[in-house]
């Protein structure tokens, strides 16, 4: 897996911080974790540890938060510092970070996008299993499997999808983040099934997929028929699993 992060970590996190649908994604990802109270939580590849630290104000007990850009963990330790919370990092490849202990939750944000095959979302599946206590569950934002490009580029929420094509059994896809100049990564789109296979052959079940959790109160925040296309064509997509 390589995010090449490290060029573009601040132009990122800008980027993050502002993007309209933030408050909608975390709100989706609480949902589907429910009561955090007294847990342990596993943020993979944390960036600056946005999720791991929502978890800790939810009232997690901890949250550790793994990414291989020693420029994001950078960030995330400058931004905990800053706030005063207990937040922790470490630098490493998901793929070889050492299973020392489990964890009550993890929650992986886009993360697992960027598995290039299907042997490598499996990989990456069963990894993620070995840091879960028995009983927990993991909690995934991924790239929807059901995007289409030509019914939308995804401008409107700060981020730009330039290409989506063909990739083995899936799709490849350039996706463009707003600077000067723009930043561009790779990631990859599998189907619904793919990821369904990969986490049951991993150990995982009860797999179910979520909708973004939208309230009143974003509706009312941007005209009328804003959230459109976010429904109908979002670039993200969610779901979350448990470990037996």
């Amino acid at each position: 897996m390589k995010a090449h992060y490290d060029d573009i970590a601040g132009q990122y996190a800008a980027y993050a911080n502002a993007s309209p649908t933030r408050r909608v994604e975390l709100r989706t990802m609480q949902h589907m974790v429910g009561d955090v109270t007294g847990r342990s939580v596993l943020d993979l590849a944390c960036g600056f540890g946005f999720y791991g630290r929502a978890m800790l104000l939810a009232g997690a007990a901890s949250a550790h938060g793994v990414d291989q850009s020693p420029e994001m963990v950078a960030i995330g330790r400058r931004v905990s510092a800053t706030a005063g919370d207990a937040m922790t990092f470490h630098v490493s490849d998901f793929l070889q970070l050492a299973p020392v202990r489990e964890y009550d939750l993890a929650v992986a944000a886009f993360l697992f996008n960027y598995a290039q095959s299907l042997d490598e979302l499996a990989r990456m599946a069963a990894a993620a299993f070995e840091h879960v206590r028995a009983g927990g569950r993991i909690a995934v934002e991924t790239m929807n499997p059901d995007y289409c490009l030509a019914d939308g580029d995804c401008s409107k929420y700060g981020v730009r999808v330039l290409d989506d094509v063909p990739w083995q059994q899936g799709a490849r896809m350039e996706i463009e983040f707003p600077g000067d100049p723009p930043a561009r990564i790779t990631v990859f789109r599998w189907a619904r099934e793919h990821y369904e296979d990969a986490f049951a052959q991993a150990g995982f079940t009860d797999l179910v997929w979520q909708a973004p959790c939208l309230l009143e109160q974003d509706r009312l925040a941007q005209p009328a028929g804003y959230w459109d296309d976010l429904l109908r064509n979002g670039l993200a997509a969610w779901f979350s699993c448990t470990k037996p």
